[in-house]
Order: structure tokens, then sequence, then C-alpha cells
């Protein structure tokens, strides 16, 4: 599991804005310009990756895209879904397919549900998708899921299913919260789902990162990562990061800015979004790339 470490792009799924069916093509391509910028790993179908927009039979063909061209590039493919069922069949899917772990989010549309619940959730997808050997993520990401993950949850994981567990990814955007999984769970590989705090989380000991900007800037996050690594002072690498972030942040819509600013970084298609997801407009799309027009790195 020493490939769970690293700057990982959370990847856009690619959409024909005529048809909306998936660009495989496209993926492919833009799989190759991250793996070139530096990019240790991917996350398809996550939040960034609308995997929840898709049947599982898309998401399934995207996971397979994303393994064939990955050319050594790990592949955490996001497999939680709202149905245990539909979780069991994607996780067994994307182990087959030969992917290094799988990234659950916790079912997300009962609300108010207990730790022992999810809880529960988890331990019965350990039990009918993993085979020895295979490890997932949890994904902590409460202000979109609004179902967190609590201590107890990761601790009765350990218990009843050791060694099932590699690590979370923390995208609560709250540093402490971040830090704190390694502080409970030293053995956790705690991966930060905040570009801004890529630094300071890469200091604090975390594996890694799994961001939106890793689709934009990987080389970037990786400076970022090295420089804290070997002593150096990251503060200027930062600061590129965290002005790329702020774009999407401020865009009315993060996944369609950061799918036209990669017009503009890698000369890629202009693909769109799925409803209810919507695309910038033509204002929207001006003021991006202006602001890309005189971005130095």
């Amino acid at each position: 599991m020493n490939r769970l470490a690293g700057v990982f792009a959370a990847n856009v799924t690619p959409f024909d804005p005529a048809s909306l069916a998936i660009d495989h093509g496209w993926m492919r391509r833009h799989l190759a310009w991250l793996r070139a910028r530096g990019c240790d790993g991917i996350v398809p179908l996550g939040t960034n990756g609308e995997g929840p927009a898709m049947s599982v039979a898309e998401r399934k063909a995207v996971i397979d895209t994303a393994l064939d061209a990955a050319d050594g590039l790990a592949v955490v493919p996001g497999t939680g879904c709202a149905s245990l069922p539909d979780t069991v069949e994607l996780t067994r899917h994307a182990f087959a397919a030969g992917a290094d772990a799988v990234l659950v989010i916790p079912p997300f549309f009962f609300k108010n549900v207990s730790d022992a619940g999810v809880l529960a959730y988890y331990q019965r997808l350990c039990d009918g998708a993993l085979q020895p050997g295979q490890q997932l993520l949890l994904y902590h990401f409460p202000k979109l899921s609004a179902v967190p993950i609590g201590d107890a949850v990761v601790a009765g994981l350990a218990a009843s299913h050791p060694g099932c567990v590699a690590g979370l990814k923390d995208s609560s955007g709250d540093f402490e919260s971040i830090i704190h999984w390694n502080r409970l769970f030293p053995a956790l590989r705690v991966f930060a789902g905040s570009d801004s705090l890529a630094a300071q989380a890469t200091a604090a000991g975390v594996a890694g990162t799994i961001t939106a900007g890793g689709n934009l800037i990987p080389d970037l996050l990786q400076a970022v990562r090295q420089a804290v690594l070997a002593g150096e002072d990251p503060t200027p690498a930062q600061a590129q990061v965290n002005l790329v972030r702020g774009w999407l942040e401020r865009s009315p819509s993060m996944h369609a800015a950061t799918k036209f600013l990669l017009t503009r970084f890698a000369g890629l298609a202009q693909t769109a979004v799925r409803p209810p997801l919507v695309d910038l407009n033509d204002a929207q799309r001006a003021e991006l790339a202006a602001l890309a027009g005189s971005f130095v790195q």
C-alpha cells in the first residue's frame, strides 16, 4: 500500500456537451497529462467526478478506462452509493479490474443516522466485497453527504475488520479535523481533501492530498509536497495553489470551472457537467479565461 501516498487528482468525468455521454478518449488524454505533471494517483468517480450522476454500468466503464489508461498512476475509484448492494457491486468490480483501493463515502440519502448504522454499512461492505489484502479509504465529507464518519465508526471497523481500512480522506476543510485522525488512529493513511491546506497537512504528516486542484495543477501540489518533505519553504508554491483554488471556490460551479480551466491548462476540449449541475455561462467562462491567461507558474 505504499502507492497510497502523494498527490492525487480527484479527477473530473468528461461528458459530451450534446449527448452527455462519457468521453473516454478525453479521459485518457487527461490522465496522460496528469501523469506527465507529477501526479501520483487519481480518484475517479468521487465528488469532482460526479459519480452519483452516473449509472452503475457507466461507473464500471469509467473505472475500466481509468485503470487501462493509468500507466503507473495509482487508481482509487469512488465506489460509494446510497445503496449498499450497488456499493458492493462497484467495489468488487474495481478490485477485479485492478484498483489499488476504493474510496467509499457513507450512504448519503438518509440523514441523522447513527454511528452504529454507518458502521454496519461499512462492515457489510467489507464482508461482501473485500478479499484478503484489499482495502478501502473512508470518505469524510459531512458538508456534502450530511453523514459524518465518527471516531466510533473507525474504531469499530478496526476492531471488527482489522486491515480492511487503509485510510481516510477528510474533505471537511478543517485542519484540526484532518490531523485528528492520525492522532487517534496512527496507522491510518490520511489524505487532505483541501488544496489550500496542502502544505500544512503535509507538514503534519498526512499521506497525501486528493483534491480538485489536482486536476489542474498537480505539478504545483507536488512542489508543495516535495518542499515540505525536503525541509524547504513551500510558501511560494502554496500561494499559487491557493490562487487557482480560489478561482474554483468563487465559481458558481467548481465542477464546471475545473472542466473549463482544463481547456486552458491542458488544451483539452470543452466538456459538460450533468444535471442537476449547470455549466458556466459565457461571461463566467470569459472571466476564468482572463484569470488563466495571466497565470504564470
